[in-house]
């Protein structure tokens, strides 16, 4: 039953890809289940969590957070260990009053998004851009990243060979 939803059923078990599913999955249905709600539950309050995207080149893990709004020194971005963690703060503006306000969905205050590396990077040559609303963070991989070892695909019938070959050298 959960085969497909952890995502075995295309290309087999994943725990880094699975997991991250996971939490995108918990994290649209609590979206879903708080629409329309507001401010109206005494005590919760939705923060505000920048969308993401993460791609991969031959040599960069390419990260891109859309947060519209921000002046570019509210922007902390940090690396610790195998996260990318970005933090932040979304001030109001308090130029002009607004009477009859009927809904605010915007989110003003502090908010933090942590995001899971899915391979290791170097410290060094880190870069971090913010044009028009987006956030775009390029983290060069380090060099075990991007190491790639052929593996050769053999038939069982080599394998039981291989076997008996061993068997006679030990003799």
């Amino acid at each position: 039953m959960f085969g497909r939803f952890f995502g075995r059923g295309r290309r087999g078990f994943d725990p880094f890809e699975d997991m991250f599913r996971y939490m995108q999955e918990m994290e649209r249905m609590m979206e879903q289940m708080m629409r329309g709600f507001g401010r109206e539950l005494p005590g919760f309050e939705m923060g505000f969590e920048p969308k993401i995207e993460m791609y991969e080149t031959p040599d960069e893990i390419v990260v891109r957070a859309e947060m519209p709004g921000l002046d570019k020194d509210s922007i902390d971005v940090k690396v610790r260990g195998n996260y990318l963690i970005i933090r932040g703060v979304k001030k109001k503006e308090e130029k002009e009053e607004k009477d009859n306000v009927f809904f605010s969905e915007t989110f003003y205050g502090e908010f933090q998004r942590v995001i899971p590396l899915p391979v290791e990077v170097k410290e060094e040559g880190i870069e971090a851009y913010y044009d028009r609303g987006v956030l775009e963070i390029r983290l060069p991989k380090a060099a075990s990243a991007r190491k790639e070892v052929k593996i050769i695909v053999k038939e069982p019938e080599e394998k039981k060979e291989e076997g008996k070959d061993k068997g006679k050298e030990e003799k």
